[in-house]
């Protein structure tokens, strides 16, 4: 996915990473190792604002065969940076499956694969691959995720490392905490928190996160606020 300059350094790590495909659930950008039951479908939406920019995303996910989450997700962009209001759409894929799922005091090991393209250009996108690893602590109370991977961005035609890590704590049966720390190779680090709510259990939550760049002098700060519906 490429923003049109001068936002591209700034958007390609926030909204790339951030996609709202099957992540370890909204509000996390760091990814987990598990994917929906079989026959179950969630939509995840959520409205990311950044200085001049403002990004509305939407992304159904079902999985597959048991074996297989499959996602299509898209989003529209207002940046208002320039002279001019701009207006871009954009196109998410993505398939996920695990090699172990992630189990109660136990661990979890998954793969993400994934294209991002902008409206217009067909399939010609962003590529990435990531291999998310998942703990699981105190009976679920607290999760931890890892994400190694490797982007290939179209724009500039060449290849970059991905990494992330994460945590999960739950609160209580409705209530849930996020703190993560997320970057790629010559694009600098960003950390996020984040806080969910359970409206209606294992069907209906509302979330918002909070972040910033981690660099001195560099805050560009990112707010978003999103939905989350899922099937029975």
């Amino acid at each position: 996915m490429t923003f049109p300059p001068p936002r591209a350094a700034l958007y390609a790590l926030a909204c790339l990473l951030a996609c709202p495909a099957a992540q370890a659930g909204r509000p996390m950008t760091v990814d987990d190792a598990a994917i929906a039951a079989p026959g179950q479908c969630q939509l995840e939406t959520y409205a990311l604002r950044a200085d001049d920019l403002a990004e509305y995303w939407a992304t159904p996910a079902c999985n597959v065969g048991g074996n297989w989450e499959l996602a299509f997700g898209g989003a529209w962009a207002d940046d208002t940076s320039g002279p001019h209001s701009r207006t871009t759409h954009y196109g998410r894929l993505q398939a996920k499956t695990v090699f172990k799922p992630l189990e109660t005091d136990g661990w979890g090991l998954g793969l993400v694969l994934a294209d991002q393209f902008r409206a217009g250009r067909g399939g010609d996108g962003d590529l990435s691959i990531n291999v998310p690893f998942s703990v699981s602590l105190r009976g679920d109370a607290l999760l931890l995720h890892f994400n190694l991977g490797l982007m290939h961005l179209e724009s500039v035609r060449r290849h970059y490392a991905t990494w992330g890590s994460g945590a999960q704590f739950k609160l209580d049966d409705r209530h849930t905490l996020t703190a993560e720390v997320y970057g790629r190779q010559h694009n600098g680090s960003r950390y996020q928190f984040g806080i969910a709510r359970a409206l209606i259990p294992d069907r209906l939550q509302i979330d918002a996160t909070w972040g910033r760049r981690l660099a001195r002098g560099a805050a560009e700060p990112v707010v978003t606020l999103g939905l989350v519906f899922q099937s029975n």
